[in-house]
């Protein structure tokens, strides 16, 4: 009634789907024993219960991380972050970019900026209080760009 290579066809059609089916079950199977050992108790009850104590315990861990690190940010900005060096001739009469200004800031903008004149006759040095990324004392011109790279 039915041509042999229809029933033939159609045997092969169910026997590669059954052949799927199998190896689909056989994975899950697996993916199941490996969730639930059997020396473990194999309730999911339990199994749930274990991935939320495991969830919680890294939430804590995570919010401690969270307020240790603000604190440190928080105690950074009272460290010197931020430095910047120019070397110059002030002088005609002298050789060689031998004077220099050197600004030194924290992340609150405060610090010190440093000046060193060389001429012929000696070495004066200067420093002056920085004070919110402003000084409080007039600034020569290499000063003034000393501090605009150290605040830029």
């Amino acid at each position: 009634m039915y041509p042999v290579g229809a029933v033939i066809g159609f045997g092969l059609v169910v026997f590669t789907w059954l052949l799927v089916l199998s190896v689909l079950l056989l994975r899950e199977r697996s993916f199941l024993n490996q969730l639930f050992p059997k020396e473990a108790e194999r309730d999911i009850r339990y199994k749930f219960k274990e991935l939320l104590e495991a969830v919680d315990h890294q939430t804590k861990l995570n919010d401690q991380l969270s307020r240790d690190l603000q604190s440190y940010k928080k105690h950074g900005l009272n460290h010197f972050q931020r430095a910047s060096i120019a070397r110059y001739n002030p002088y005609n009469d002298t050789g060689g970019d031998q004077s220099f200004s050197f600004a030194l800031l924290d992340g609150k903008l405060n610090g010190i900026l440093i000046t060193s004149l060389h001429s012929r006759a000696g070495t004066r040095v200067y420093s002056k209080i920085i004070s919110q990324g402003k000084s409080d004392l007039e600034l020569s011109k290499e000063e003034k760009e000393v501090l605009g790279k150290v605040l830029n």
